[in-house]
């Protein structure tokens, strides 16, 4: 009877073990270099929608919690102040900028993103010499990377 009840014990477990096991099956979106390639998609496309004066690309991936930290403010923004400066934007369709990707870190579901920009012409068109040091930290929630916070700030000179 021992034999018997630990054998049907080993056969329920080897039956409902791929339906457990596939939960834990790898998410290629997850995997360090598909979603360094994601990541760094997103990042470009932000920033080429931004230089049309559209901040949908930045707002339809924005994380529940956002918060982020732009050089120019002196406290965080909330996703309600990027609906705000959406509207402002419309008209700031002149930037140009250049993105050289510098670093990326994943640990399971979270990963932040490195990179710098170096901006020659703002919104309004006028011609600047803007560089910047950016970093976001994005979430993988229901299946997509979102944008979950992040800081930038002016690129000091160095050596």
């Amino acid at each position: 009877m021992k034999t018997t009840f630990a054998s049907l014990m080993i056969a329920s477990t080897l039956a409902i073990a791929p339906t457990s096991f596939a939960d834990d099956a790898p998410n290629p979106d997850l995997e360090f270099e598909t979603a360094r390639d994601i990541i760094w998609e997103k990042e470009l496309s932000i920033y080429s929608g931004r230089g049309d004066g559209d901040l949908g690309p930045y707002i339809s991936n924005l994380a529940e919690g956002y918060s982020a930290w732009p050089p120019h403010m002196s406290t965080p923004n909330s996703a309600e102040d990027m609906y705000v400066a959406a509207e402002r934007m419309t008209e700031q369709t002149e930037e140009e900028l250049e993105m050289e990707f510098v670093s990326f870190t994943l640990k399971g579901t979270t990963a932040i993103i490195y990179y710098q920009t170096h901006m020659t012409r703002n919104g309004d068109g006028e011609v600047v010499d803007n560089r910047y040091e950016v970093t976001h930290t994005w979430a993988y929630e229901d299946g997509a990377w979102m944008v979950l916070g992040g800081m930038a700030r002016s690129r000091p000179d160095r050596d």
